[in-house]
């Protein structure tokens, strides 16, 4: 599609979203076309074969001038019918084959809403479109918009127009205007399509005043009571947009010339409905992530947390959101990279951090809060986040490790060691039916496999010889300044969770502790290189070690082992912080030559 098409379809995007229910959809056969339905004048043809059949006659090569010659009168509907079966059940079943599925039909997606009904049936259940005027018999339509819990309210003949509720107080109204095919008073010839009664007349003068108009699947060319409806319509307060694939009869534009309507071109109603659904969807989900509605919803899950009776209520709201992060982590926009440099390297984890900032001020409250059956919402979070993007694919597990950060400092700035536990101990990786600690495949050493990756994010500052770590601490900064206001405590609060995270990574890689100083392996944090000289680390040098000392000494009724972790065994805690201490002047020796 081109770009003047692609502006178009903004516009109508916009318009749409902004203006909620004052565009009118009509549309024709093209819409059902692909469901296999025939057009009205298709079937008349068919019903004329049927005829001659019956008659031992052959109304090759035209069906309608054998009809008109042999019955002195033009093709009718109702009449031909009526030659074909004596009662409205035998006429029914004659006209059920071509708009009602066999179960063969079925398997093969024929006479079944098309993706363009599903479509349309969502931007009414959004409220975006709730007239549908549509010269179309079939039900693929309604039976689309009943799916999504709505039940349209159908005017299909004129006897309908009496008694129908006023459409301004109708989720949707169907307008048949040809009528339905369980109606055999429907429209067909051109005598019956070139005029319209005064209540039809009434009620499209009134719907074309007053509504903007999307037209797709209808030629304009048969139908002349319609044209002329949308012709005598002096309204210009919403635009006009005609959804065409290919060329449009001189009919057609006289409707576009006297509307000023704007031609979108498209493949096919799937495609074009889809997009539309698509983009205003985007734009209401960027209308709501503006910084006012997320604090509305962090006050949300604030209140939730609190209330064991909102629990429900809870997880389908964290669930959503979690959803609509994962939809937009395995979009195009998270696709591969074919030549990585800084720049491109360093706008992909802006990417990813845009994407993620949203659920990690909702999921905080919990993090920091939450108890019971909600710390499970904290797993399970962290794991469908993890399970997005593409293998390989640069950065793919980044969100998650934001997450785990994020949630996990948190957790322990209100010492909700048993919150800690759900998002460093219980997230697991799946692949088929295995499954690993999440922590295994995601974390800094992992996810920036390479020290020159590493230099991409930002270059190091003096003795500053973890720039990914550097970089985590200075951007979540912002997100805890709630929950941590000190910039001290922060600074204390992050070494620890990089400490602990440490020690819990090679508690899980090590069940039994065999060989522990040999096989020992561990990410190392921002404390690697705060102390001087580099890789000389002592209790005395800072408040995380106080820290740890105190863990040590408070015995096992510390909410850490409580929580689960080291088994809740205080010398197995100490063996492993033992060991890991001697892996970091070992792994720290090479930084005090300036390598990474």
């Amino acid at each position: 599609m081109d770009y003047k098409a692609d502006y178009k379809i903004i516009n109508l995007v916009f318009s749409m979203y902004y203006n909620p229910g004052v565009y009118a959809l009509l549309i024709g056969s093209g819409v059902s076309k692909a469901a296999g339905i025939k057009t009205g004048w298709e079937i008349v043809l068919d019903l004329i074969k049927q005829l001659a059949s019956s008659l031992r006659e052959d109304p090759k090569p035209n069906p309608e001038t054998w009809y008109k010659a042999k019955f002195n009168e033009d093709p009718d509907y109702s009449k031909i019918l009526e030659k074909l079966a004596k009662t409205p059940s035998e006429r029914m079943n004659i006209l059920k084959k071509y708009f009602e599925p066999t179960e063969e039909e079925k398997e093969k997606k024929l006479k079944v809403p098309t993706d363009a009904h599903k479509a349309i049936a969502e931007l009414v259940k959004l409220g975006y479109i709730k007239m549908i005027l549509t010269t179309n018999f079939d039900r693929l339509l309604e039976k689309a918009i009943e799916e999504v819990g709505i039940t349209p309210d159908i005017i299909g003949s004129e006897d309908d127009f009496e008694g129908a509720m006023p459409y301004v107080h109708s989720k949707c109204v169907i307008v048949k205007l040809h009528g339905d095919y369980k109606d055999t008073r429907i429209k067909n010839t051109i005598g019956e399509l070139s005029n319209y009664s005064d209540k039809t007349n009434k009620f499209l003068d009134e719907v074309f005043d007053r509504f903007g108009l999307i037209i797709c699947g209808w030629s304009g060319k048969w139908d002349n009571a319609l044209k002329n409806a949308i012709l005598r319509s002096p309204n210009r307060r919403f635009q006009t947009y005609w959804l065409s694939k290919g060329e449009l009869c001189d009919e057609a534009k006289q409707i576009v010339d006297q509307r000023r309507a704007e031609i979108i071109q498209i493949e096919n109603a799937d495609q074009i409905f889809e997009e539309l659904v698509e983009k205003v969807k985007s734009l209401a989900d960027y209308e709501r992530r503006s910084p006012m509605s997320i604090d509305a919803e962090v006050a949300i899950v604030k209140r939730y947390v609190v209330d064991p009776k909102d629990r429900i209520k809870l997880r389908d709201f964290a669930t959503e959101r979690t959803e609509e992060v994962y939809k937009e982590l395995n979009s195009e926009r998270f696709g591969p990279i074919s030549n990585i440099d800084a720049t491109t390297f360093q706008k992909r984890m802006q990417d990813y951090e845009t994407a993620t900032e949203p659920l990690i001020k909702i999921m905080l409250p919990i993090a920091c809060y939450g108890e019971g059956n909600n710390l499970s919402l904290l797993t399970k979070v962290i794991e469908r986040i993890a399970s997005a993007g593409k293998p390989n694919y640069v950065l793919e597990k980044y969100s998650s490790l934001l997450l785990l950060y994020a949630l996990g400092v948190c957790a322990l700035s209100s010492n909700n060691f048993y919150s800690l536990a759900a998002i460093l101990r219980d997230t697991k990786l799946r692949n088929g039916w295995e499954k690993t600690n999440l922590i295994e495949k995601v974390n800094i050493a992992t996810i920036f496999q390479f020290s020159h990756l590493e230099q991409l994010i930002k270059r190091p500052k003096p003795n500053e010889f973890t720039p990914a770590n550097n970089h985590l601490f200075d951007i979540l900064r912002t997100l805890l300044k709630d929950y941590i206001p000190d910039d001290n405590e922060y600074d204390a609060i992050f070494d620890r969770f990089e400490y602990l995270f440490s020690l819990n990574y090679i508690d899980l890689n090590n069940p039994d502790l065999a060989n522990l100083n040999s096989n020992i392996w561990a990410p190392i944090g921002r404390f690697g290189w705060k102390y001087e000289p580099v890789g000389t680390i002592r209790p005395e040098d800072s408040s995380l070690f106080d820290y740890i000392e105190d863990i040590k000494n408070s015995g096992p009724e510390f909410g850490l082992f409580k929580a689960g972790f080291f088994n809740g065994d205080v010398e197995r805690f100490d063996k492993i912080e033992k060991a890991f201490r001697k892996w970091i002047i070992k792994a720290t020796e090479r930084w005090q030559y300036g390598l990474l």
